[in-house]
């Protein structure tokens, strides 16, 4: 009896799935069956959104060409009670970021739910050591960060940032770039952005709103990038350079973290 089969999830992604789900992905009933929940918002008890991992039902594989291709995947499901955007703009978003970045692309959309291909990895937010808030304690932590970790988050970020200079470039502010919504997939090893709800294009905005909306974009991944060079020192190229620039807009005591990144390590 097959235990586990490797399934494609994206383009150049698979994962492993145990046999139970061996008959719903080969002969699927009509409705889609969910793996496993992400996340469920509520309020006053009604419900506002789901996230969830499934396999697509054969209505939706009759739907979405490419849920027969990725029967498992990631669906997304807004309530009536939520105020949300257009799940069908998302997926039109979604689409023109695979194609300028090389993402993995969208699955569909309908008018309640977006679809996305399921991306195997961890948010960036979950192997990074620093917290959001908290200046003090990330400074403190970033000068404890072994040379290995610090230098493998750096590469990973600089990834994150070569992305999303790739969409401004295209025409698309992400709007949401928080950490949590960089995938680090292992194989192969890459960073891919996700949750493109809060997306627009430069046609859409005026030229103040849209550069408002690119420096908001890079500010996490720049806030991130100078406690890393607190770890490792001064760095070289583009991203080095925008967040050192920023610094100040980024910490409170933004001369403080740029003298850390300065300091040579010194042989007594």
């Amino acid at each position: 009896m097959e235990e586990l089969r490797a399934i494609a999830v994206t383009p150049r992604h698979q994962i492993r799935v145990a046999a139970e789900y061996l008959p719903l992905l080969d002969n699927p009933p009509s409705r889609d069956f969910v793996v496993h929940v992400i996340e469920q918002r509520q309020a006053n008890g009604l419900p506002l959104m789901s996230a969830e991992i499934v396999i697509a039902g054969s209505q939706t594989r009759a739907q979405f060409p490419l849920a027969k291709e990725y029967p498992l995947h990631f669906r997304k499901t807004y309530f009536a009670a939520r105020l949300h955007g257009d799940p069908q703009q998302e997926y039109e978003r979604a689409l023109a970021a695979s194609a300028l970045a090389q993402l993995p692309p969208p699955i569909g959309a309908s008018h309640d739910q977006i679809r996305h291909c399921f991306i195997p990895g961890r948010p960036y937010r979950k192997l990074s050591p620093f917290e959001p808030e908290g200046e003090d304690q990330n400074l403190r932590r970033a000068r404890d960060v072994g040379l290995a970790t610090a230098a493998g988050l750096w590469h990973m970020l600089q990834e994150a940032y070569a992305l999303l200079v790739k969409l401004h470039a295209g025409g698309l502010s992400h709007g949401d770039t928080q950490l949590q919504n960089f995938i680090v997939s292992p194989a192969p090893l890459e960073v891919i952005v996700i949750d493109f709800e809060a997306t627009e294009t430069r046609k859409s905005t005026d030229e103040l709103t849209w550069a408002k909306r690119c420096a908001a974009d890079f500010a996490p991944l720049l806030h991130e990038a100078l406690l890393l060079q607190v770890a490792l020192g001064r760095q070289m190229g583009t991203l080095a350079d925008h967040a050192c620039n920023r610094a100040p807009e980024l910490f409170r005591d933004s001369a403080r973290v740029l003298r850390y990144i300065e300091q040579l390590e010194e042989i007594t």
